[in-house]
């Protein structure tokens, strides 16, 4: 485990823990996967998924917990997940990949707000995946627009700006997020940014990579990833 930090404003240090490929397997172009996780999980439950994602992807992949989660010092906020997502990447470009493009963002679930947030920031960043992302924490609860003022994470105008490849995950089945919140990210997301998402028959929320799927996701994951060269 790394710890990354202190926060400038908040003094806060950020638990992390780094998979590494091997140096004999490393390129130029071997990208970093900067991973922002659910909301029900630490680093240390993601462990076994990390392991599989860089052997089989052959890239590096850091995973965090946000400020007041797992052993992250903190407050648990939504400004605090902004600057913990800045701070890690910064680490990331400076410590481990030395280019932006050789970062991809990843979030998965509320993970998907702090992971889209840097990305509609950062021109040069490689490429952004999208797991079971919804397109504001306020439409998960309700589709009105009328509590705008409150919303949190809204995805659904960052991913707009949204400047490199982004490769959507969704669930046909997911009951806590509609699989619509994929939907409609993918087509708000560029033209030339768009790639085929993947929209998982019979999952929900959390269970695209249990049992067999993990099989498919590594592949449709590799593929995005290979494609970040082409």
């Amino acid at each position: 485990p790394i710890k990354i930090g202190p926060q400038k404003k908040t003094g806060a240090y950020i638990a992390a823990l780094l998979y590494k490929l091997p140096p004999n397997e490393c390129s130029a172009t071997t990208k970093t996967i900067l991973y922002s996780h659910g909301n029900a999980t630490d680093v240390g439950a993601m462990a076994g998924l990390q392991c599989l994602i860089a052997k089989n992807i052959k890239c590096h992949v850091l995973v965090y917990d946000y400020s007041g989660y797992g052993e992250s010092g903190g407050i648990p906020m939504e400004k605090n997940t902004y600057r913990d997502v800045k701070m890690v990447y910064e680490w990331v470009v400076n410590n481990v990949t030395k280019h932006e493009s050789n970062v991809i963002l990843y979030g998965q679930s509320v993970g998907s707000g702090p992971s889209c947030y840097l990305a509609s920031r950062r021109e040069n960043v490689g490429g952004l995946v999208l797991h079971s992302p919804f397109t504001s924490g306020m439409r998960v609860l309700t589709p009105s627009r009328a509590l705008a003022c409150l919303d949190i994470f809204p995805n659904i105008d960052r991913i707009k700006k949204v400047q490199c490849p982004v490769f959507i995950i969704h669930g046909k089945q997911d009951e806590e997020v509609s699989f619509q919140h994929g939907v409609a990210l993918q087509m708000a997301v560029r033209e030339d940014c768009r790639t085929d998402p993947w929209w998982v028959p019979d999952k929900g929320h959390n269970d695209i990579v249990d049992g067999p799927g993990i099989v498919e996701y590594i592949q449709r994951l590799n593929r995005f990833v290979r494609s970040l060269d082409d």
